[in-house]
């Protein structure tokens, strides 16, 4: 399973401390979607922070969640511009062509003590399937299919370099607060066409993705 990684305490305490409570106190401010170009230098400490770990080869997509419901099994690919065309179309726009990163990072943030659930699933050797669609949220796993579950831990990454199918558990006590801050990124090795103009994108409603939250929204607090 050399596709797949797991390392522990990635950051130093100082670097962590810091990120943990930037992204804890502003993860309902941070834009849904963002991008980092390679070419450019770092506009806030999230960026500095992916730097530090990955270096500056490729360009970074980045976004942060504060999950409590389930994920339904997807890929990571060009997700904003499926959604993008269909909302503009009313269906995904079968022209449009499916891009992938070359990885994603899953880096835990703030893991309450008492979570219960919560947990990432991938499939580790089910990588996208041809002729699905980027949003599908129709995907079950074959009966038998080897699945990998990690439980969260704070400072802890998660690394897989194919498009691999993956999802989390719900978390089942849903009294706690902070219960699983997490940033994921993934490197591309060029500026997909949605990023092409604008690097923060907002949608606080993921599953109806109104029109009103179509429009890009700056970082407006300082985090460097």
């Amino acid at each position: 399973m050399d596709h797949i990684k797991y390392s522990k305490n990635v950051l130093d305490p100082e670097r962590f401390r810091d990120l943990r409570e930037l992204c804890t106190k502003h993860v309902n401010e941070i834009p849904t979607y963002n991008f980092c170009r390679k070419t450019e230098e770092s506009s806030n400490y999230i960026e500095e922070i992916i730097r530090h770990l990955i270096g500056r080869d490729n360009h970074v997509e980045y976004w942060v969640r504060n999950t409590l419901g389930s994920t339904l099994f997807h890929v990571d690919a060009n997700e904003l511009q499926a959604k993008m065309d269909a909302y503009k179309f009313g269906t995904p726009d079968p022209e449009m062509k499916n891009e992938f990163p070359l990885n994603t990072h899953i880096l835990y943030l703030n893991v309450h003590p008492k979570m219960e659930g919560g947990e990432l699933i991938i499939l580790p050797y089910t990588t996208f399937i041809q002729g699905r669609e980027i949003l599908d949220d129709s995907f079950v796993p074959l009966e038998g299919t080897e699945m990998l579950i990690i439980k969260p831990r704070e400072n802890n990454l998660v690394l897989f370099d194919k498009p691999l199918y993956h999802a989390t558990n719900s978390v089942s006590n849903s009294d706690i607060a902070n219960y699983r801050v997490s940033l994921m990124f993934s490197s591309w090795e060029y500026v997909p066409k949605i990023y092409e103009k604008h690097e923060h994108w907002s949608n606080y409603v993921i599953d109806g993705f109104p029109g009103e939250n179509h429009e890009p929204k700056p970082m407006e607090f300082n985090l460097i």
